[in-house]
């Protein structure tokens, strides 16, 4: 299983969720982030920008098998024109 942690817009939210899950997603967590948390954790990034500064930011945290999560890192930089992919992690299932 890969973890795939991103922010996005929050008017983007909704085309993202729908491609994460037509790329084959098994679960997706939403949580808004502050813009305080914005500016302080992404930095430079777009959460500087004039525009952004007017917007809401949402962090997600996709689920899914090994071999759609190519896919669904696809669909989410074909579909958002602004996010940052934070963490790409491999959740390694210990059978005892």
């Amino acid at each position: 299983m890969k973890r795939i942690n991103l922010v996005v817009s929050a008017s983007e939210m909704a085309a993202v969720r729908k491609a994460i899950f037509i790329a084959g997603a098994n679960r997706l967590i939403i949580a808004p982030v502050s813009h305080r948390t914005c500016i302080s954790e992404l930095g430079d990034w777009y959460c500087g920008t004039a525009i952004a500064k007017r917007e809401d930011h949402m962090r997600l945290e996709v689920t899914s098998d090994d071999n759609r999560s190519d896919g669904i890192i696809s669909a989410i930089l074909s579909t958002a024109h602004a996010a940052k992919i934070e963490n790409i992690s491999s959740d390694m299932l210990h059978h005892d």
